[in-house]
Formats: C-alpha cells, structure tokens, sequence
C-alpha cells in the first residue's frame, strides 16, 4: 500500500476495516428487525464490495443498470439480482434473458406497457418465465404508476 500523501489526486481512498464495520452493522440491524438485506451496487459499483456485503448477510443484490447485472454476474457476487430501472429494445431485452439463464433468480422493475410488452415478447422469444415488479410513485412524481388499479391494469 502506497502512503498517502504519494498518492496523485484525486484519489479513491477507503478506510477497509471502517466499511467492513459499516457493512456488518447495517446487516446487524437489519436482521434485528427480520428485514432481508438487498443492497444497490451502484453506491460503489465494486463486485468484491458487494462480495463482502454478500458474506455478511445480504440476500442478493440490487443493479440500476443490465450491465451491472452482468458485470457482477460474471464475477460471481450474488445469484439473486433485482434489476430496477426499464429494460428497452429487443438487444437488452435478450441479454437481459441470458442474465436470467445465469442466475438462480433474477427479476425486473417496470413502470409502463411499452417495457411490459417487450419484456414479454422476449420472454416468449426465449421460452423463459420472467419475474417483474411493478414501480408505483410514491409521490416524487419520478417514476412508477400512479394508482393501484393501474398497477394491476399493467400486470395483467
């Protein structure tokens, strides 16, 4: 390890032992209350962080984008990935399906029928079951179906 005032900056640091320690408090509470663990990677977007957040307790891993899937698919992190932002177009919605064909559970957020109706199309193109959780706004106004009846109506 390089002392730190060699270093050129900017400079990434972190203190090991510290978020190690962070790691195993957040997944101790957590546990406290009987709420399962599923951290969103792209805080650090580091597969040996998640590795270790993985080994302390967490039930898998959350990514915002397909390549994060596969970026820690391929290191082998977790094998239960939830995927929440819109897969779009016939090319991500394949390598979304060979994500799928990777791990043994993997499921996607979608908000609107456009993402709905592709994500079915690839599932059928690739004779596969595609898990999928609908995002409902909870009143920042970003994202999500407004209503129930509509979370339903997209469901179905």
């Amino acid at each position: 390890m390089e002392p730190v005032d060699t270093l050129e900056t900017p400079a990434v640091t972190v203190e090991l032992d510290i978020m190690e320690d962070n790691i195993r408090r957040v997944q101790q509470h957590l546990e406290k209350y009987g709420i399962a663990n599923r951290p969103h990677i792209k805080t650090h977007k580091i597969p040996a962080l998640g590795a270790l957040q993985m080994r302390a307790g967490a039930v898998g891993i959350t990514c915002q984008k397909l390549g994060e899937v596969e970026v820690f698919t391929d290191a082998g992190v977790a094998d239960d990935v939830l995927l929440t932002f819109n897969i779009i177009g016939r090319q991500k919605t394949d390598r979304l399906m060979a994500q799928i064909k990777r791990l043994k559970r993997l499921a996607v957020v979608l908000d609107n029928e456009p993402v709905a109706v592709g994500l079915s199309e690839a599932a059928v193109r690739h004779e596969m079951d595609l898990r999928f959780l609908i995002e409902c706004d909870t009143g920042m106004g970003r994202n999500g179906v407004q209503t129930p009846q509509q979370a339903l109506d997209l469901a179905r």
